[in-house]
Parts: structure tokens; C-alpha cells; sequence
């Protein structure tokens, strides 16, 4: 629809070279050397810009066609990232809720690094936040950072394990994750769509108390 917008530029181009072929015509027959070359200078000058609204009526056609494209991929991109958050806010609330029932321990700190998923989805959730608004990318971004931030505290306490209970720098490095993995499912909850967002809360899908 936007292309036919076109259509009255080059109408009017075509017009005017009409009306001065007549009038040229016109001279010729007549003789009239210096209305003649008036006219051709008068042709040339609105042929040219009868050429440039034309052009600059396609431009502009081009760029909203684009720019519509941009949006359109953008909405897509914001609808997957709310959809996939949803879930994975949903996963990571679970686990903290459980740390804070139960406490620290090593099978909590394993099921946290075994949780393969989450980490697969944030990961793959960056190609679509390099598409998404500005806002939802760098809240998935943060999400992602945060989580890889956890995993990393969480590994270094693995990989120190002993038969005797966690050290008060272990218990540190357990806290910061958990802090960690809590402000993650901060971000994600505002990369979901507000509406369903609200609704999960309503009716209480989401755990609460994270």
C-alpha cells in the first residue's frame, strides 16, 4: 500500500514531460530558437525533479518497510524471551526456595550444577536478545551473566569438598551464588510480559518468597 504512493510522483513526471513535448513541438514548428531553448532548460529542470520526488518517494517507502521488518522481528524476539523466562524463573525460584528450607548442602550445590537446562536456555537466549528492545536484551544479559556468575561460585566450593562441614569462606562464595541466582530471577521477571506476570502471581504458578 505504501508503494503506491509512488504513483502520483511519477504521474506528475509524466504529465509535465507531456505538456512540454506539446509546447516544444509547438516552438519548433515555429521556429522560436530562444523559446525553444527555454523550454528544453524548463524540461530538463523538471524532469530532474519530477526524478528526485520520485526517488526520494521510494526511499522513504524502503526505509518504513524496514523499519516495520526491525519491529516485527523485535516483538518476536521480546515474545520468546518472555516465554522462556517465564519457565525459567519458575526453575530457579524452586531451587532457592529449597536452599532456604534445607540449608546448604552438597546435594543442593549438585542439583544447582546439574541443572543443565537453565544454563542451555540463557545461553541460547542471547541470539534472540540481539533481536529484542533494548531493555529486554540487557535484562536477559544480566540474567545470564548472573547465573554464569553463580555456577562459577559454586564450582570453586565443589572443587574444595571435604568430610567436614562448609567454611565460613564456603558458606561466602554459597551465599554470593544464592544472591546471585536470586537477582537472575529478578531480571527475569521483568524480561516476562507484565500481564502474565501478574497473572501467574494471581493465581500462583510462580513460587513466591525468592
Amino acid at each position: 500500500m505504501k508503494q503506491t504512493r509512488l504513483v502520483p510522483a511519477i504521474a506528475v513526471a509524466f504529465l509535465a514531460g507531456a505538456v512540454l513535448t506539446l509546447v516544444l513541438v509547438d516552438r519548433v514548428l515555429r521556429f522560436d530558437s530562444q523559446a525553444l531553448t527555454t523550454g528544453v532548460t524548463l524540461a530538463a529542470t523538471i524532469a530532474t525533479t519530477a526524478a528526485t520526488v520520485a526517488l526520494a518517494s521510494f526511499a522513504a517507502v524502503q526505509v518504513s518497510v524496514e523499519r516495520q521488518r526491525r519491529d516485527s522481528e523485535q516483538r518476536s524476539a521480546d515474545a520468546r524471551l518472555s516465554a522462556n523466562a517465564f519457565e525459567l524463573r519458575e526453575g530457579l525460584g524452586g531451587l532457592i526456595l529449597q536452599e532456604q528450607r534445607e540449608g546448604w548442602t552438597k546435594s543442593w550445590v549438585e542439583q544447582v550444577l546439574n541443572q543443565t537446562p537453565i544454563s542451555d536456555r540463557l545461553e541460547r537466549g542471547l541470539a534472540d536478545a540481539a533481536q529484542a528492545s533494548p531493555v529486554i536484551a540487557d535484562l536477559w544479559r544480566g540474567a545470564y551473566l548472573r547465573y554464569q556468575r553463580a555456577v562459577i561460585s559454586l564450582e570453586a566450593v565443589r572443587a574444595n569438598w571435604t568430610d567436614h562441614p562448609f567454611s565460613p569462606a564456603e558458606a561466602q562464595q554459597l551465599t554470593g551464588a544464592r544472591e546471585d541466582m536470586r537477582a537472575c530471577c529478578r531480571d527475569l521477571e521483568c524480561v516476562v510480559d507484565p500481564l502474565l506476570m501478574a497473572e501467574a502471581k494471581r493465581i500462583g504458578v510462580l513460587p513466591e518468597g525468592v
